[in-house]
């Protein structure tokens, strides 16, 4: 290289520094054994230190090594097949705030084609982010009131039964015939009662709490999970529910919010439930949930039916819009916070349509590639 070769280079190199420093987005290029290469100021100041600290380091130093292993497997992926990748992640600052960010990542190669690195550009959703988590959570109280009164339903059997045991240890303290089998009996069978009672509170506080980053979970336990809240209420209404699984000795695993999704699911049993108990004051009807969860190619897939009559076909496109409700105190919160859970945060997709005399709402969430 002669020096006017040199001296191009060298003003090419500073002008794309100083490109890339006007950027307000975080930016750096990796080589492929995961050494950076090249950061601008912005993400200096992201990971706390200076774009000199950083060169020849790899991302262990700066990031949780969980995070670092999962993108470690991303990033030679996206060499092997040359495809642009998008990721949503959180990131902790070094006074703790937490700031959740999209990553688009795309494979940079050399002259010759072959594969020089990744370059990644961060962009900051922080706070659309925490508008949609504040969307979530007020939608998720707009069911409390239908939790407080399935666990009322849940708690009421127990409740009797502590209420018989304690008159039962009253008549055996009158007739003093109490001795230490009796009262260990009394306990252990009243702490029994409690322990579930308790259950069925941590459940309901685990529901409200958010899901901040995603994670693999199953779905039939999160049915189970649901269902530990709402099934006796379900059950007193005379609804029958029905799971169909493809195959019941397996897990059927998601990666995403799962709390979220729970809420989701939730909302849509509800609805269903409401529905069949209207009917059920109108006239002799036995109202039936049914839900079925399978894989295909692409896509985990839940179907959530019930047998309470169709949709008229003129509301039927408006159920995901925000405040659309045909329920007389209703929100028009639920489904459209379904379908932003569901489809912005779990790049998945949520329906619904008519099968006569039925209604099925279908949610796809995306199989996660190994």
């Amino acid at each position: 290289m002669n020096e006017d070769d040199y001296n191009d280079l060298s003003k090419r190199l500073k002008f794309q520094d100083v490109l890339l420093d006007t950027l307000p987005n975080p930016v750096y290029y990796k080589d492929t054994i995961g050494r950076f290469i090249r950061v601008n100021t912005c993400f200096a100041e992201l990971v706390n230190t200076t774009k000199s600290e950083i060169i020849g380091k790899s991302a262990y130093d700066f990031f949780p090594k969980v995070v670092v292993e999962r993108h470690k497997i991303i990033d030679q992926n996206i060499m092997k097949t040359y495809e642009p990748y998008e990721d949503e992640v959180p990131f902790k600052k070094a006074n703790g705030e937490i700031r959740y960010f999209t990553l688009n990542k795309a494979v940079c190669v050399n002259e010759d084609g072959t594969v020089a690195g990744i370059v990644c550009v961060m962009n900051d959703i922080t706070e659309r982010t925490r508008e949609k988590e504040f969307l979530i959570q007020q939608s998720k109280f707009a069911e409390m009131g239908e939790m407080i009164a399935s666990i009322a339903h849940q708690w009421n059997e127990p409740l009797v039964e502590l209420s018989a045991q304690i008159q039962k240890m009253q008549i055996i303290h009158a007739m003093n015939k109490i001795d230490k089998n009796k009262m260990s009996d009394f306990v252990n069978d009243s702490m029994v009662q409690i322990q579930y009672m308790s259950e069925t509170l941590s459940d309901f506080r685990n529901f409200l709490k958010p899901s901040t980053v995603k994670d693999k979970f199953g779905i039939k336990q999160a049915l189970r999970e649901i269902f530990d809240i709402v099934g006796k209420q379900i059950f007193y209404f005379n609804i029958n529910v029905n799971f169909d699984y493809k195959d019941d000795s397996d897990e059927i695993f998601i990666y995403g919010y799962k709390n979220e999704l729970k809420q989701v699911l939730l909302n849509i049993i509800n609805n269903a439930k409401n529905k069949l108990v209207k009917l059920n004051e109108e006239k002799d009807f036995k109202g039936i949930i049914t839900i079925k969860v399978h894989t295909c190619k692409d896509f985990n897939i839940i179907e959530i039916c019930d047998n309470g009559g169709s949709i008229a076909d003129e509301i039927m496109n408006q159920l995901f819009e925000p405040f659309f409700t045909t329920k007389v105190n209703g929100t028009g919160f639920g489904l459209y916070m379904a379908k932003i859970i569901v489809e912005d945060k779990m790049s998945g997709k949520i329906e619904v349509r008519n099968n006569h005399e039925n209604v099925i709402f279908t949610i796809k969430i995306p199989l996660v590639k190994k």
